[in-house]
Parts: C-alpha cells; structure tokens; sequence
C-alpha cells in the first residue's frame, strides 16, 4: 500500500498543472501551424513551428521514459525527490517553448494577430507553485 502525504500530493498537483499546460501549448501549437500554412509567406515560420512541437513530443517522451524506469525498491523520499525533479524537468520545457513562441509571436505579424483573437487559457497563476 502506498503512503500518501501532503507533499505527494502537492507533487502530484504540480505535475498535473505543468501537464496540463504542455498539452495546451502542442495543442496551440498544431492549431498555430495549420493556420500559418494557409499563407505562403508564412512557410518558414510553419516550419520551425513544427520543429518546436517536435521537440516538445519528444522531449517530454524521454522525460516521461526516464521517470519510469523500473527502480528498485527505494524510500518514499527518494519517491519524492524524482517526482519533483520530474516536475521541474516538465516546468524547464514549459518555458523553453514559451519563450521560443514568444520569439516566434515578435518576428511573425500573421501569427500575432491569430494568436490574440484565440482564447487564451493559460492558467499562470497556477505554475506559481512551481517557482
């Protein structure tokens, strides 16, 4: 039987929360890349788009891999200790492709006015626990 405490929990609502918002950013992202291929100017940024949601798969394919391997038996805080590294690994990614479609917004005028008339739920007050 495993033990539940108060820090698993917050670990396991943490991962919810980071989960949530990277399943929002493909989704975004496969929306933004479908929209920009309407316009033959725009293939470029289409591309590298497409590359940014690569990278995002796979990379939370190999985190989510590595998380579960099968361990040997081992202490609840060492339990711990992975799912919030795993959560923080999770965080890591969230930025890096937030910060890469915030470059992507600044360099193409088609994507940022797309992007403003979408409705954005983007629950950032939620990642604060995060920090």
């Amino acid at each position: 039987m495993k033990n539940v405490s108060y820090e698993s929990m917050k670990a396991e609502h943490a991962w919810m929360v980071v989960s949530d918002q990277l399943q929002q950013r493909n989704n975004m992202l496969g929306r933004s890349i479908s929209h920009l291929e309407r316009f033959p100017a725009e293939t470029r940024m289409a591309g590298r788009l497409t590359i940014l949601r690569y990278h995002l798969k796979m990379s939370l394919r190999q985190l989510t891999q590595s998380v579960h391997q099968p361990t040997q038996a081992t202490a609840d805080a060492q339990i711990l200790a992975r799912q919030w590294q795993h959560v923080h690994q999770l965080f890591f990614l969230l930025r890096q492709i937030d910060t890469e479609l915030g470059r992507a917004l600044d360099e193409s005028l088609t994507l940022r006015h797309w992007q403003d008339a979408q409705n954005a739920r983007v629950y950032r007050s939620a990642l604060v626990c995060l920090n």
